[in-house]
């Protein structure tokens, strides 16, 4: 107290006003004064507003009231939902009534059912569209090797007018081996030449691998035109393919009497 009357005083001394400025002066100083309290009331942790200022130290029975007061209330609660989200999530919480229900399709939903009976779903990707986009790709660029195939399959489009898809499937079935051989070592002198047949994914192999052969014998400067005249040529049975297939059939047929059944 002493501090602020010399604080008062001070300030008289060095600004002589009327007793009206001197009564502005000690308000004005009051409210800082005021403020600096207000101030320091404000700062009071969340402990000590909590337990009894009185308290040095937090015991255990007094952490133990608190959780309990807190159990307390939300045990309690407010008496309800008040908002949509507080109403779905007490719902999904008791799901016993939702689990009860039985779901009744409606006649609508049945005839759908039965138009979709017999209809199998589509895979995301054509094999053989995705195994011929393989072999035609180089240094892992694989969208311009898809490219390349999209614009060969619309060649053959224009030249035929027919689903290209069917004309490719045709074609791979048509020029694909179905015998292959293999050389077995037998401890003695000579090996011997086994025959063995080739599964789906194996001929068209063989036959994409003939066609692109084929193609980088064509002559013209886009490799799409190229691609699209072989594809056409082992349509109609003028591809080289054809001479490599009969001779892998030939030799098949020459070791017949080491084939395995």
């Amino acid at each position: 107290m002493s501090i602020i009357m010399k604080s008062l005083l001070r300030q008289v001394q060095l600004h002589p006003t009327t007793p009206r400025g001197l009564a502005g002066t000690i308000a004005t100083s009051l409210r800082f004064n005021s403020s600096k309290t207000a101030e320091k009331t404000s700062n009071i942790s969340l402990t000590a507003q909590v337990f009894p200022l009185h308290k040095e130290n937090i015991t255990e029975s007094d952490v133990d009231e608190w959780l309990n007061a807190v159990k307390q209330m939300r045990k309690n609660g407010t008496g309800g939902a008040s908002n949509e989200s507080e109403v779905f999530i007490s719902q999904l919480a008791q799901p016993e009534p939702f689990l009860q229900e039985k779901f009744e399709p409606t006649a609508e939903q049945l005839a759908e059912v039965e138009a979709f009976a017999n209809k199998k779903v589509p895979l995301p990707k054509d094999p053989m569209i995705e195994n011929f986009t393989n072999l035609i790709m180089r240094h892992g660029k694989k969208s311009k090797a898809h490219k390349i195939l999209s614009q060969a399959l619309y060649i053959v489009y224009l030249k035929t007018r027919r689903d290209p898809m069917q004309v490719l499937a045709e074609t791979l079935d048509k020029l694909g081996p179905l015998m292959s051989t293999k050389v077995e070592k037998t401890g003695a002198a000579k090996n011997r030449t086994v025959p063995y047949p080739l599964n789906q994914r194996q001929r068209n192999r063989y036959a994409i691998t003939w066609i692109l052969e084929g193609a980088d014998k064509k002559k013209s400067s886009d490799y799409s035109v190229r691609l699209a005249e072989e594809i056409l040529s082992a349509f109609e049975g003028k591809s080289s393919g054809y001479d490599r297939k009969a001779q892998m059939h030939k030799s098949s047929i020459a070791h017949r009497a080491y084939i395995r059944l």
